[in-house]
């Protein structure tokens, strides 16, 4: 991604410390726009992006071949960029 900083992966315990570090990270690159992939199986984490002021740019869609593997939703507030596999 050339048009912004990419944040991801993003762990947090709560939205509060996802918004501390997606806040602590953006002041590193003050002058570029900041890019999260957010998956929308964490309401909170759409929420946060949206309360940021970030806005949906592309949607995609996560597929598997067999079951899906075990994921902590509620923790998970961006994905690893689609651009690193």
């Amino acid at each position: 991604c050339r048009a912004a900083s990419r944040i991801g992966p993003l762990y947090a315990a709560s939205p509060a410390v996802a918004a501390s570090l997606v806040s602590a990270l953006a002041a590193t690159a003050p002058d570029t726009a900041v890019a999260i992939d957010v998956p929308d199986v964490n309401p909170a984490a759409v929420r946060l992006a949206g309360e940021l002021g970030l806005t949906p740019s592309f949607d995609t869609a996560r597929m598997y071949s067999g079951p899906e593997p075990a994921v902590d939703r509620p923790g998970l507030y961006g994905i690893t960029s689609l651009e690193l596999g």
